[in-house]
């Protein structure tokens, strides 16, 4: 099993936890939204101008729309606010129990889905740009992850801690698992989870920051392009 893909993993891991530790501690972050405008257009960049122009066979528009969907089953029914994307404590009519038991697994399998493209990226030999996107949206995804856990958990740092090492787990799977499948059917559906968490996900960032959130979301997409002709 080659250490490239894991140092990557453990790497994201430490990166979210940071943004946990800060959420814990309540440091506020005034660039927050900014980032994550960023890195969700870079998101879309590798989805749109890496993954899914690589992953171009005969069938491959069913495995990049089977991606979306997934994401969509999970936002949709594995998030204590469904549909809204307001992931933090400014969402309204709250539940405790899901914040407190739907909310962690939806995140988990999230980081799991994020350790599994980091093996797909060594498997199909991506590399670099996928290992950025995954790496980009950890700390900020970190914040966004404990802020509401605070209410409802005595140590929600420990819960952090697990959900965080979904990352890893996710990655010894699909480095595992995935080997013998076809690397362009792993790019299209890659393509297709990148795709549909941008367009899950965005909607949340322009709610609270419409202000240059464009700008921003091109930056990120640039940034994807330049990688793209340089890789």
């Amino acid at each position: 099993m080659n250490q490239i893909p894991l140092f990557i993993a453990v790497l994201c891991f430490l990166v979210m936890m940071v943004g946990e530790i800060l959420a814990y501690r309540s440091v506020p972050i005034k660039y927050k939204y900014e980032f994550e405008a960023i890195s969700f257009g870079f998101i879309l960049g590798v989805s749109t101008l890496i993954l899914i122009p690589k992953a171009y066979f005969k069938m491959y528009s069913i495995y990049v729309i089977l991606g979306c969907i997934f994401v969509y089953l999970i936002e949709r029914y594995l998030s204590f606010c469904p549909m809204s994307k307001k992931y933090c404590l400014e969402c309204n009519n709250l539940k405790v129990k899901n914040i407190k038991f739907i909310y962690p697994i939806s995140f988990f399998i999230h980081t799991f889905i994020d350790g599994i493209v980091i093996a797909v990226s060594y498997i199909s030999n991506i590399g670099l740009p996928l290992y950025l996107a995954i790496l980009m949206h950890k700390f900020p995804a970190g914040f966004v992850l404990i802020s509401p856990l605070k209410g409802v958990y005595r140590n929600p740092l420990s819960i952090g801690i697990i959900i965080s090492l979904g990352t890893i787990f996710g990655t010894i799977f699909g480095l595992t698992v995935l080997n013998n499948i076809d690397p362009k059917i792993l790019l299209a559906f890659s393509g297709g989870v990148f795709l549909g968490a941008f367009l899950m996900l965005v909607p949340h960032i322009y709610e609270h920051k419409r202000e240059k959130t464009l700008t921003f979301l091109l930056f990120g997409y640039s940034l994807a392009g330049i990688i793209t002709i340089f890789s």
